[in-house]
């Protein structure tokens, strides 16, 4: 009898339900970046995808159409990019895909993160 190997990592479904939305599944950046059952290039896709979120609520914030976290948003995209950073994954904050939100385009995913001093 062979033993099933055993793998901590985040099931497809879950990982795609927080594509969705993760700032539901992921309390902060940091816990985002603590979830072991992530690679760093999960990680780097999930904090993409919440950095264009983020921009999103950012740009409905100054057409008057924010809701009431939006206050905060401009500190969760701060974290979000520092946890970018981070992972080793320069973001180029300059593209715009949309021509209003710019979101971070991660140039970088398979460049190794840099070595804590």
């Amino acid at each position: 009898m062979t033993k099933a190997v055993m793998t901590n990592a985040m099931p497809k479904e879950e990982f795609e339900t927080a594509m969705q939305d993760v700032a539901k599944a992921f309390g902060s950046p940091a816990e985002l970046l603590a979830d072991e059952r992530l690679s760093r290039a999960q990680k780097l896709k999930l904090l993409q995808q919440w950095d264009y979120d983020l921009g999103l609520l950012l740009v409905a914030g100054e057409e008057n159409m924010a809701g009431d976290g939006s206050q905060s948003a401009a500190e969760r995209l701060r974290l979000v990019r520092a946890c970018i950073d981070r992972l080793g994954g320069a973001a180029d904050a300059e593209k715009d895909p949309t021509g209003k939100v710019g979101g971070a385009q991660i140039i970088a995913l398979d460049r190794k993160p840099p070595r804590a001093s």
